[in-house]
């Protein structure tokens, strides 16, 4: 059977991919891992695209979400950017983006995605459209993601016995910035009073709260693997920041007031700004632990529409004022029972959850697209000849850059293991925005 072969462009600012999340790994390279029967071309935007690749007509752009974060770079940084990929723009591809955390910048992430003639956007929050994208949604089509999917592998997982695993409450967060709003305030401070509350009822918890605890690939899966009860907050956040103007505002405040509580912040940086929207969704790691047996253990929230309290996990309040309510629950192993299969039976009921059920509907759109526009992108031109050409011509600058990202992480990580180098990075990052 003859396969009608796609040509397709994905821009992607990935970095070492052994140094990058699991999930980042996976939605980057979905559709070759899912589909590849089609011609890709895959390009780390921190290297200079050469001009032959920008002179092909791809049937298809695709603007990974790690492309995307270029819009709170920087100014300067962002506007090289947009010059250095001014051809997308004008390209008859068909061209879809995949952004994440589209309450920073939104109305800098609308206007790119309306300059540059974006066909469908992949927004991974459910509500409130309209506001993130004010001109977009009147111009082209959004679609709901999300921002991890399941693979076979973590589906078909052979996860340890629930009795068998060491620790009893397992969680790792960072602690976010207060522009995030008081939905990311929470994504620590839950972990700090859980971490309390489980010390008093005599259990064993495994929570880290900053980059000390990072895990990354099998050793993340693992870890989960070893959790009882994995601890969870409400990915996203509670304010709307449409320019960057605050994020930059409230950087500079915590410079000069680096003891300055949550609630000082807000009072002085954006003052009755939090709340008036939610911008949400269920995150990677929920879908890790449905996969992986551990019972959740969540702040109550909309989690994409998809799991509900008591049903699919324990609620807990994100001050954890109600842990009693929450120990009670752990100890009832026929109810635990109960939420871990019921949880990974909604997870798996939700197909557009899966890598390749979601790989799938981008390629039939990408085709549906394409047929509409009737444009014959590509046909003349060997994709398979020019992909081989760039690999060969780029793999050095590939190494170069991985290695010289690994050994940045390294001194950062030494950095961050002692006060003055805390200091040190801090000062860095006001000078050269590292």
């Amino acid at each position: 059977m003859l396969v009608d072969k796609l040509n397709i462009l994905v821009l992607h600012s990935l970095g070492a991919p052994d140094l990058a999340p699991r999930f980042l790994r996976k939605h980057v390279f979905s559709l070759i891992n899912c589909f590849p029967e089609h011609n890709y071309l895959y390009h780390d935007a921190s290297l200079p695209l050469p001009q032959y690749v920008k002179d092909i007509e791809f049937d298809a752009i695709l603007l990974d979400v790690t492309f995307l974060c270029a819009r709170w770079a920087g100014k300067e940084y962002f506007q090289r950017r947009l010059a250095e990929y001014a051809f997308v723009a004008q390209s008859s591809a068909v061209k879809l983006a995949f952004p994440q955390d589209e309450y920073d910048c939104n109305e800098i992430l609308d206007r790119w995605m309306c300059d540059w003639n974006i066909d469908v956007v992949f927004s991974v929050i459910a509500s409130n459209q309209h506001v993130l994208y004010p001109n977009f949604h009147k111009q082209g089509q959004i679609h709901l993601g999300f921002t991890g999917y399941l693979d076979g592998s973590l589906v078909n997982y052979q996860y340890k016995p629930f009795q068998l695993r060491p620790i009893d409450i397992g969680y790792r967060a960072r602690k976010l910035p207060p522009y995030f709003g008081r939905i990311g305030e929470t994504k620590w401070t839950i972990g700090r009073d859980v971490e309390r509350q489980a010390e008093m009822y005599g259990l064993h918890t495994d929570i880290v709260l900053g980059p000390e605890g990072t895990l990354l690939g099998d050793k993340w899966i693992s870890f989960i693997n070893d959790s009882k009860f994995t601890l969870g907050a409400n990915s996203g956040s509670s304010l709307l920041d449409p320019v960057g103007s605050i994020q930059r505002t409230v950087r500079s405040y915590v410079d000069r007031n680096p003891r300055a509580t949550f609630e000082e912040v807000e009072a002085a940086c954006f003052y009755g700004l939090d709340g008036q929207y939610e911008f949400t969704a269920i995150s990677p790691r929920v879908l890790e632990a449905a996969m992986l047996g551990s019972c959740q253990i969540l702040v109550e929230g909309e989690y994409s529409g998809i799991l509900r309290p008591w049903e699919h996990y324990i609620p807990i309040k994100n001050d954890a004022s109600d842990f009693s309510i929450v120990f009670s629950a752990m100890q009832d192993q026929t109810l635990v029972n109960d939420l871990i299969r019921s949880c990974r039976e909604a997870i798996l009921a939700t197909k557009s959850l899966s890598y390749e059920n979601n790989a799938s509907q981008v390629l039939t759109l990408i085709r549906e697209l394409r047929t509409k526009r009737s444009t014959g992108n590509g046909k003349d031109v060997d994709i398979g000849q020019v992909t081989e050409k760039y690999k060969k011509e780029m793999v050095n600058d590939y190494k170069k850059m991985w290695r010289k990202q690994k050994a940045k992480m390294q001194l950062k990580r030494l950095l961050e293991s002692v006060p003055a180098g805390k200091r040190l990075i801090s000062t860095l990052r006001k000078v050269r925005n590292i």
